[in-house]
């Protein structure tokens, strides 16, 4: 008899953990995350550098917009110095976007231009790329009962139905579950997808019922992470299987940098340390198969997606509507301060696979 992580999929299992996206910037960092997208030479640069020295003045949407408008210059320090600047200044009249551009929900035109970045059906970076490596150790098959939980638009859930697998899917947002569910209908996936948005904290299963949990990034803003797991595990049939990506405190909440992307977070964290999560998994009979930091995987879809996209904008140059720019800048800016917060090591992105045995 196997050990209770072996797999089928056993021989891939080293492969997947070498795995990485591809990246066409190797080292970068998140101070270089927009100097390493790509030159822009749209319009005339905002800031000179002679005027470099009134850059500590500047917001976070100053730097971001002088960027797009080719002054790579300010953008040096755009990371290193954000966290003196609390919140961000209203761009002048003459400059205002036709509709306002903002995180705190997935309106339409956010979903629209967060597919340019992250690709059609996504509105995270690293698409199936990220997925993959989250479905491929489990052995899934089409007797299996499987769930995810916080599916966002619904990505990982497709891929597993076009393999003619059978998904639970809750989506705590209700504009993501039900965008989710139009475009299953129109991959031809609906009858194999059951998606309800539902809290996750409120969230109920039949006990000794699942085969499999997934959560993709799903799992940040639950307040109580071990009711959560509790939950699961005794949904959890024997030999069952949990696999999921969140992000951990690997820092002080005291430091300035968790202050300000804990702030700027529209749905608010609540995070376990790796040490605490292994813990509560230990404490409720989980055996770890492995918990890996993958944070550089994340990060360099996020590098990818918007070089691709700057690039994009670098060949159709003013043919771009100027409102996508102001919403691709904004989508720019929350992701540079989550890797801000990763590369000082105050939040880091981890891979988790466990299973039950009773």
């Amino acid at each position: 008899m196997g050990t209770p992580c072996a797999s089928v999929f056993d021989t891939d299992i080293v492969a997947l953990r070498a795995w990485q996206p591809k990246i066409n910037h190797p080292g970068a960092t998140a101070d270089s995350l927009i100097l390493n997208l790509a030159d822009s030479d749209l319009d005339t640069a905002l800031v000179a550098k002679e005027n470099s020295e009134q850059s500590d003045d500047m917001t976070w949407r100053d730097k971001l917009r002088a960027w797009w408008h080719g002054d790579d210059y300010v953008m040096q320090h755009m990371v290193k110095d954000y966290s003196t600047q609390p919140s961000t200044t209203d761009l002048p009249a003459e400059d205002a976007p036709r509709e306002v551009p903002s995180i705190d929900s997935w309106s339409p035109r956010r979903l629209q231009v967060a597919q340019k970045l992250f690709g059609e059906g996504f509105n995270t970076p690293g698409g199936e790329e990220l997925m993959k490596p989250l479905t491929a150790p489990l052995g899934l098959n089409p007797n299996m009962s499987i769930t995810e939980l916080g599916s966002g638009m619904g990505g990982m859930s497709r891929m597993m139905a076009r393999e003619n697998l059978w998904i639970d899917a809750y989506e705590p947002d209700p504009d993501l579950a039900a965008v989710s569910i139009e475009l299953a209908k129109g991959q031809g996936v609906k009858q194999r997808t059951n998606i309800k948005s539902t809290a996750l904290d409120d969230i109920s299963f039949k006990r000794k019922s699942v085969d499999v949990f997934l959560s993709k990034d799903g799992l940040m803003s639950v307040q109580d992470k071990r009711l959560l797991l509790a939950k699961l595990r005794a949904a959890m049939k024997p030999g069952g299987q949990l696999m999921f990506t969140d992000f951990l405190l690997t820092g002080s909440t005291e430091s300035r940098v968790y202050e300000v992307w804990w702030d700027r977070e529209p749905v608010k964290p609540h995070l376990l340390t790796p040490e605490g999560l292994q813990a509560e998994l230990e404490s409720l009979n989980f055996i770890i198969c492995y918990m890996e930091d993958v944070t550089h995987e994340l990060k360099a879809a996020v590098i990818e997606s918007f070089g691709r996209y700057a690039e994009e904008v670098k060949l159709l140059g003013k043919a771009v509507d100027e409102n996508e720019r102001e919403w691709a800048i904004t989508e720019g800016e929350h992701w540079a301060i989550r890797l801000s917060a990763m590369d000082a090591n105050v939040i880091r992105l981890y891979r988790v696979f466990c299973r039950t045995v009773d």
